[in-house]
């Protein structure tokens, strides 16, 4: 397993250098975000037992990224978002790389391409004020829910009974016009300099605001066998969202974060249940 891990992480090595040249090209803003800015500043490479690697860029350079890749797309990759892909229950967007599979847990039936990613995150911008940020956070909540279209396992009763409701409100026809919707009331504060910015992917990024400034200054931080780009005040990112990141976890604790069920270098996991190439043998 170690083996395979380290082959998976080379392999979104790859991609993210694709991805730093294509944002170069078209002078788009990125920094390696979560774990993987935690490896970079931690291990000056993945963290050891990482199995994803994750970028995030400014809504505007992020809405630009999805614009740029319809005429200018990177050969043999996939950018694959809700927008794109209606099954695809994610708030961001996945590079995968084409002719290569990681299909995790409840990932074995789906209609859209589960390939070698590099996640991309939107990076906005929460209202100050208490009320508005109530409002901003159950925005959020609903987009998230209409976006994954299924009610939260994990969320306590109060949370489950609300998505219930909601979802059953806004049938699934409905939902594509409401996300668009709930978006624009969602950033548009992102030209306030003087709002933090914040993640919206999943509800504890959401409870924990980002500096105002997390974009203005990027530096080049050495990542494996490169130099990538990072926000320049890493160390209040990593802070708040980790706390003392310096230190690892446990050993009991570092394990991979998906848990894939199939792993493959060379086929898609299309042609791999067809059995179109019977010298196909996943990697599990």
């Amino acid at each position: 397993m170690d083996k395979i891990l380290r082959q998976l992480q080379l392999t979104q090595l790859n991609i993210l250098t694709d991805i730093d040249r294509f944002c170069a090209k078209y002078h788009l803003r990125y920094s390696l975000y979560a774990g993987s800015l935690l490896g970079a500043v931690r291990h000056q490479g993945f963290i050891p037992w990482d199995d994803d690697l994750d970028i995030c860029m400014p809504r505007e350079d992020y809405d630009r990224f999805i614009a740029v890749w319809q005429h200018d797309a990177l050969a043999g990759y996939i950018l694959q978002n809700k927008e794109n892909s209606p099954d695809f229950t994610q708030s961001f967007t996945k590079i995968r790389k084409d002719h290569t599979a990681f299909v995790q847990q409840g990932e074995e039936n789906v209609n859209y391409h589960v390939g070698i990613f590099v996640d991309v995150f939107p990076i906005d911008r929460m209202p100050n004020g208490k009320l508005n940020r109530m409002f901003f956070t159950f925005r959020c909540m609903k987009y998230q829910l209409f976006t994954r279209e299924f009610i939260p396992p994990k969320g306590n009763f109060a949370e489950k009974a609300v998505s219930a409701v909601l979802l059953a409100v806004y049938p699934a026809k409905k939902r594509p016009e409401a996300r668009k919707k709930l978006l624009k009331k969602i950033t548009r504060q992102n030209n306030n300099k003087n709002c933090n910015c914040v993640g919206i992917e999943i509800m504890s990024t959401i409870r924990k605001p980002l500096p105002k400034d997390l974009f203005e200054n990027l530096v080049r931080l050495d990542f494996e066998t490169g130099k990538f780009s990072c926000v320049k005040d890493w160390d209040l990112y990593l802070t708040a969202k980790f706390g003392d990141y310096m230190t690892p976890p446990p050993e009991s604790e570092r394990e991979w974060k998906h848990h894939p069920v199939l792993i493959d270098f060379e086929h898609n996991y299309g042609e791999i249940k067809k059995g179109t190439d019977k010298s196909c043998k996943p990697n599990r």
